[in-house]
């Protein structure tokens, strides 16, 4: 009984391991392979273009920056400690981004002086996309402490009532009046 139990196991081992192989072999690392590193797109700005608007962009996330410490204040004063750590961890992520941002322009003013357009590319690229990074980080900072970052005021509306427009409400039928005639008479004989 235990031999039949063991080629039982066995089997059902070794069927296991036929069914657990690769159907498909790995690809030989010997055969060589073509990448397409051409970029797709030429940039349309020039590279004074580039580096005046990559320090608007430092402009814009210093701005951010110092508006997300501001808030941070704001939350410290009201001692919420849930919107403090929100706003916090928003502003470490900043600090992060804009000092990777300083990297990357320090990097496209160096492409720029060796006349590297794809490096000059990729770095006012990635100066773009952080940029929208630290927007972001700003507008959650914001949300952290129930800000909104485009408040300007309180809210007033102005409404123009155009003259042409009937006041009544055409989808509701007509209120019957009260002031019924009586038919007139259909026999000489009332």
């Amino acid at each position: 009984m235990k031999s039949i139990s063991k080629l039982i196991l066995g089997t059902v081992l070794a069927s296991t391991t036929v069914f657990a192989q690769p159907t498909n072999p790995a690809p030989s690392t010997d055969s060589p392979r073509e990448v397409d590193l051409a970029v797709g797109q030429k940039p349309t700005l020039t590279s004074d273009e580039m580096i005046s608007q990559a320090k608007e962009y430092q402009q814009g996330m210093g701005q951010v920056l110092k508006r997300i410490q501001t808030v941070q204040e704001t939350a410290r004063k009201q001692k919420d400690i849930i919107k403090l750590n929100c706003v916090q961890d928003k502003l470490v992520q900043t600090k992060v981004n804009v000092s990777i941002a300083d990297q990357a322009m320090a990097s496209l003013q160096e492409n720029v002086a060796r006349a590297d357009e794809g490096g000059r590319t990729h770095e006012f690229t990635r100066l773009t996309i952080i940029n929208q990074k630290v927007t972001v980080l700003g507008a959650e900072a914001e949300n952290c402490v129930g800000e909104d970052l485009s408040f300007v005021g309180a809210t007033r509306i102005d409404v123009d009532i155009d003259p042409n427009i009937p006041r009544d409400d055409p989808t509701q039928p007509p209120v019957p009046t009260t002031n019924v005639q009586r038919p007139a008479a259909a026999s000489i004989y009332r």
